[in-house]
């Protein structure tokens, strides 16, 4: 925002429920930047996709939902504009990035060219429609949907064999497994952009504020139980039993 408040041909904006941070080591009320990541794609033939990515180590299972914010604007320069619907970003969380993977796919609408002000300019250069916002079990109850079918007589369902449908929430939304991906093993993430256009395509996108949300704070339980039986002289049983819920432990234990 520090370079770009002023930039053309969309001005860039907070993303709507976003504040600047407050430099803490400055003695003047200062605030920090804000910025998102810039994926710029020219001349993207039909089919195909571009994308960022990076190695993590995550363990998603104690967060119910994956949100971020996306922006997507025509190139100026091109006349290869797209129109809404015809381009689409993605999200791809797996151990890998062909064999084992989850994917979200998102179609983009479009801001139009020209200079956005205030909340309602935060929600033309953000919209709605373009936000990842989605229940994690979204992803998982894939790839069980996927695993029954695989199981069907004559099914040519398979784990290497990329298998999609769309969430029920957000019919317009294509959610896609391959391999035997895990919520609880991330390794690898990815932020792409794929043409799903008849011909070539150019565009701009900015995606920002990637981040996990409710925590799952349900607490777990346990229960122990010893059962010593002597059987005159016949000898002895000795029972014993412990079971445990996830979400019981110490603070200093994961999960």
């Amino acid at each position: 925002i520090e370079e770009n408040a002023d930039r053309t041909p969309v001005n860039y904006l907070l993303p709507p429920g976003i504040s600047r941070v407050i430099d803490p080591g400055q003695p003047q009320l200062r605030q920090q930047n804000e910025q998102a990541m810039s994926l710029k794609v020219k001349e993207l033939y039909p089919g195909e996709a571009r994308a960022v990515y990076k190695n993590t180590a995550i363990d998603m299972r104690q967060y119910r939902r994956l949100q971020m914010f996306t922006h997507a604007e025509a190139l100026p320069d091109y006349v290869t504009h797209p129109q809404d619907g015809e381009l689409s970003v993605f999200v791809r969380l797996g151990s890998d990035y062909q064999n084992n993977y989850y994917e979200y796919e998102i179609p983009l609408q479009l801001t139009p060219h020209g200079s956005y002000s205030g909340t309602k300019g935060q929600k033309e250069v953000w919209p709605s429609a373009n936000e990842l916002d989605i229940d994690l079990s979204v992803l998982t109850n894939a790839k069980k949907n996927r695993n029954r079918l695989k199981n069907l007589p004559g099914s040519n369902v398979s784990y290497g064999k990329l298998y999609s449908e769309y969430d029920p929430e957000k019919p317009g939304n294509k959610v896609s497994v391959i391999g035997n991906p895990t919520l609880a093993e991330v390794r690898t993430m990815m932020i792409g952009v794929r043409n799903n256009a008849r011909s070539t395509k150019s565009v701009e996108v900015w995606v920002n504020e990637l981040r996990m949300t409710d925590f799952n704070e349900d607490g777990g339980w346990a229960t122990q139980g010893n059962l010593n039986v002597q059987l005159s002289d016949l000898g002895a049983v000795n029972l014993a039993g412990h079971y445990e819920t996830a979400g019981f432990g110490g603070l200093e234990q994961s999960v």
